[in-house]
């Protein structure tokens, strides 16, 4: 890429940014309808309420029921503030009612979100969602919900006070990522939470000092793959995936054109350090440029994964979704005495898993694994395979499956993502999507 083009991708992707935090958006609906009976009107104990329920006349009582900012809101938000009025008013009634709580926890934080235009009341709302998910986890210590939402609430609070005080913004992340963490050991399959957690530790790199940047970038990428190992359909979190992986790339070259710039002169070791640092660069953006593509094929009509494809499309290997060498069993010396390994080119792209035998990109001369007969990958340690990070691909046509070894762990991650999720992408009948990324050219 020109110097031009690598500015206007950097806008570009940062432009769009990662995908927000999953939030209680339906269990909220849910505890709004409880409140409502079939013909819409709000109820409380079994009954619909009235004006008569209270000795104040019915203009006093509404507005004792709905804030004075929301009154002149449109109808949801004002709905809204009822019920978390009928939820406070449960909570008073019934302190150790553990629905009341939590409930009133999410409609203040529903409420938060729709008052962009008072920082001073958002802080306020949300300061009392999180004491009502406090004290509702206090209740009921096993509640990965309550601790789920205290988490999102507290990154609300972080993302309110970011520009004007970085550091009371920084230990808020630092909290919510304690409380998605805890929320885990209550539920550790829950791909929302390991998402919501890979944000949380990707702002808060973006934030620290250079010795603790790298660290929270792996936790993030951890937390991310995580998140679509457990389900691969989860778009969110794989283009979540893709904006670290971009984002680092650019830090990494950043500093290797500042510590180029400090040398006055090269000798070997130095040389040899600037190639080291390229590959590692290349790399980093190959894998932004793999998830995003993968993000855009389980739904192409997302605007921002289409922006998104259209800067780094030029960055796929080839139109690949992978390619690199693996060292794989010579197929003549499988499952004999003499099975032999050794290093082979593959590729990776919509129409399968194939080894290019004649090692160009293009080449489509090696035998070939449709993604339809994909049925699972995994990273594997088997002390009897050559040295390295190895994966299984386990085929439907052959459940023993095949083994391959990667130089690298990252390299060994990147494969599995890839193959995993392009199988997915292949059982959902989205390869359409999958080929239209890497071989046609993504319209503004």
């Amino acid at each position: 890429m020109t110097t031009v083009a690598s500015v206007d991708t950097q806008q570009s992707l940062g432009t769009t940014g990662s995908i927000g935090l999953y939030k209680g958006g339906e269990e909220l609906r849910r505890a709004v309808a409880a409140l409502a009976g079939p013909s819409g009107e709000h109820r409380e104990n079994g009954r619909p309420s009235s004006s008569h329920d209270s000795a104040a006349p019915p203009s006093a009582q509404a507005a004792q029921l709905i804030p004075i900012s929301v009154k002149s809101a449109d109808h949801s938000t004002r709905e809204l503030a009822f019920a978390a009025q009928r939820y406070a008013k449960a909570a008073q009634k019934n302190p150790s009612d553990f629905e009341s709580v939590y409930n009133h926890g999410l409609a203040l934080q529903e409420l938060a979100s729709r008052m962009a235009s008072s920082r001073t009341e958002q802080m306020q709302l949300l300061e009392k969602a999180c004491e009502r998910y406090s004290a509702a986890w206090k209740m009921k210590p096993s509640s990965h919900s309550a601790l789920y939402n205290w988490g999102v609430a507290l990154s609300d609070m972080s993302r309110v006070l970011k520009s004007t005080d970085r550091t009371a913004a920084n230990a808020l992340l630092s909290e919510a990522a304690d409380k998605y963490a805890t929320s885990l050991q209550h539920h550790a399959n829950n791909p929302q939470a390991l998402n919501n957690w890979g944000l949380v530790l990707q702002e808060l790199s973006t934030m620290a000092a250079d010795h603790e940047r790298a660290q929270l970038v792996r936790q993030s990428v951890q937390k991310f793959r995580q998140a679509i190992r457990l389900r691969p359909e989860f778009d969110r979190a794989c283009y979540n995936l893709g904006t670290v992986y971009y984002s680092h790339a650019h830090t990494l070259s950043s500093a290797a054109a500042a510590q180029l710039s400090s040398q006055l002169t090269k000798d070997r070791q130095r040389e040899q350090q600037e190639r080291a640092d390229g590959v590692e660069v290349d790399y980093a953006f190959k894998l932004a440029a793999l998830y995003i593509t993968l993000a855009f094929a389980l739904q192409p009509k997302r605007d921002v994964y289409k922006r998104s494809l259209k800067v780094v499309r030029p960055l796929l290997p080839g139109g690949a979704l992978c390619y690199g060498k693996l060292q794989a069993v010579v197929p003549q010396t499988a499952r004999t005495s003499h099975e032999r390994w050794e290093a082979r080119s593959f590729i990776l792209d919509h129409t399968g898993f194939r080894e290019s035998a004649s090692g160009h990109l293009d080449a489509a001369d090696g035998s070939r694994v449709a993604l339809e007969d994909v049925a699972d990958v995994k990273p594997c340690m088997d002390p009897s395979l050559p040295a390295g990070h190895a994966f299984w691909v386990s085929l439907h046509s052959l459940p023993t499956g095949l083994y391959f070894v990667a130089d690298n762990l990252e390299a060994a991650e990147g494969w599995v993502d890839a193959i995993l999720m392009a199988a997915h992408i292949a059982a959902g009948m989205q390869l359409p999507a999958l080929a239209h990324a890497l071989t046609v050219e993504v319209a503004p």
